[in-house]
């Protein structure tokens, strides 16, 4: 049986069926369970039907953060009335803890349970730790080590894809966002943080889980893309300010056979919440393998957390990712006709902007305005004409010198035997420096170099040398800080667990730029 399953699934029509199907409403509908644990690689395992037990010596040191979060769960997916709601959360604490302590190397982040969440209310129970087991080994890897440096590298691809797909409108994101933060909890959760009903995120994951791993920033971007109307309404109005408020919010998305109120997100949400705050306090084509182009290697400090009890130490020993097969002919030939030059992308148009308002009213008293609803299929063929239009190897999106070769986006393939095994992928979360590679310094133009050099030679006198480069640091710290903190808020939890991850990059960073000034001074 599982030699027919895995047979099937190496027939390249097989992957092409499920991305047709989960292009149709309704996705995979009653074949799902079916049809992820065969994308997942994941076979049924007999089902203890005690709980974890509370051996300390066996224990995660995340336990108690994963205690702490599945007790807020079941919150956004309504569930049957007749469910108890406790038996839920304890299943899932029961299945996040088992987890865990299968793969003690992997590291909890807050949302994790929210991906554990769509797994436990649409698979039995056999199939439940297996295809969690294998979704965290090889399709969100990368979030589960101790920082959170690779998703920040997937914002730094979600930009440069943002810039080549609407310049002009990427231009004026990123005059109040140096990177996409607010597409943050969508790319560590896979958007099941946010999206409104369970219907939803089960067709969103039968979309993601037959395609590579860097869909997810595509379909990101195709979101962020589709809000243009309303983010220029923003900035004719002067609300500027508004944008991240907005953009940190999925928009109205319905099910192509649902009516727009079933779909709409409880009242009690928190992402509700925070934007009706924030608003009153304001005036199917082929899909191939990623194979990883010929990069620089990148020297990164060790900014690791100290393992904690009950971890294991970190292995130092360099792990060689493998790579998949060559890239197909039509991709090839779409690398090496990008042009240099920016282009618009051809997408499909988004609703129009609803005008009931009339632009006589001043701006400060206008009621909330949104855009007319979305439906979830025309995102997804944005999504895949993003995808089209510009694929993972175009160099615009330098994602080969963004993310490195012990990323899910390179070790992921549709060929189980292509994709490192359980084991090995458990030991690449210790490999910080093969998953992404470090922001490359901005490269000045000959023309400018010499005006800047004397102007910061002029500020270094007044403010101090090597306050230029704390300030970056503090800068950057800044914009984690508001995109986490923004996460938290409508999470409504406690952000310790990932503050404790990106402390220590933190404190690294500002402790390079001080050695720096202490040195020049001495």
């Amino acid at each position: 049986m599982a030699s027919e399953k895995k047979a099937s699934l190496e027939q390249s029509d097989a992957w092409e069926e499920y991305r047709a199907m989960s292009m149709s409403p309704g996705g995979f509908g009653e074949k799902r369970a079916d049809i992820w644990s065969k994308i997942l690689h994941a076979e049924p395992q007999h089902v203890k039907e005690e709980g974890p037990t509370d051996d300390e010596s066996s224990s995660h040191p995340d336990e108690r953060q994963i205690r702490l979060d599945t007790e807020r769960s079941f919150v956004l997916y309504p569930v049957d009335s007749k469910t108890d709601k406790d038996k839920l959360q304890s299943e899932l604490n029961h299945l996040l803890v088992e987890i865990f302590r299968k793969r003690p190397k992997l590291n909890y982040f807050q949302g994790y349970h929210d991906i554990i969440t769509v797994l436990l209310l649409t698979l039995p129970r056999e199939l439940q730790l297996p295809c969690a087991e294998q979704l965290s080994l090889q399709r969100v890897r990368d979030s589960m080590g101790s920082t959170l440096e690779p998703v920040l590298g997937l914002l730094r691809v979600m930009k440069n894809l943002l810039r080549v797909a609407d310049p002009r409108y990427a231009e004026l994101l990123e005059r109040t966002s140096p990177l996409p933060y607010y597409a943050l909890p969508n790319l560590l959760t896979l958007f099941s943080h946010d999206m409104p009903t369970l219907p939803l995120i089960q067709r969103v994951f039968d979309y993601l889980l037959c395609r590579p791993p860097i869909y997810v920033v595509y379909l990101a971007s195709a979101i962020i893309l589709s809000r243009k109307p309303e983010v220029e309404r923003l900035e004719e109005e002067g609300e500027e300010g508004m944008m991240h408020s907005i953009l940190s919010a999925l928009p109205e998305i319905v099910d192509d056979n649902s009516p727009a109120e079933e779909a709409q997100a409880k009242e009690e949400s928190p992402s509700d919440d925070f934007l009706a705050e924030a608003k009153e306090e304001s005036p199917s084509q082929d899909v191939p393998d990623i194979k990883q182009e010929p990069s620089h290697q990148a020297n990164v400090p060790d900014i690791k957390e100290e393992p904690s009890d009950g971890l294991s130490e970190a292995h130092g020993g360099k792990i060689a990712a493998e790579n998949n097969a060559d890239l197909p002919i039509d991709e090839k030939a779409s690398v090496e006709t990008t042009p240099e030059t920016e282009t618009e992308t051809e997408l499909p148009s988004p609703p129009n902007v609803s005008d009931d308002d009339s632009d006589e009213v001043p701006s400060n008293r206008r009621k909330a305005w949104k855009s007319k609803p979305h439906t979830l299929t025309d995102i997804l063929n944005m999504s895949d004409a993003l995808y089209k239009a510009h694929p993972p190897a175009s160099p615009p999106l330098q994602l080969s010198s963004i993310m490195g070769p012990q990323s899910v986006v390179f070790t992921w393939s549709t060929r189980l035997s292509d994709m490192p095994s359980s084991d090995v992928a458990e030991r690449m979360v210790e490999r910080l420096d093969l998953i992404v590679y470090p922001e490359p310094p901005p490269v000045v133009e000959p023309k400018d170099r010499d005006t800047k050099i004397r102007r910061r030679k002029q500020f270094q006198r007044r403010a101090g040398t090597g306050t230029v480069g704390l300030l970056v640091g503090a800068g950057l710290v800044l914009g984690v800080a508001v995109a986490i903190s923004v996460y938290s808020a409508r999470q409504g939890g406690d952000p310790a667990l990932d503050w404790r991850k990106l402390g220590r990059w933190v404190g690294g960073v500002l402790a390079g730029a001080s050695e720096k000034v202490i040195r020049h001074r001495a």
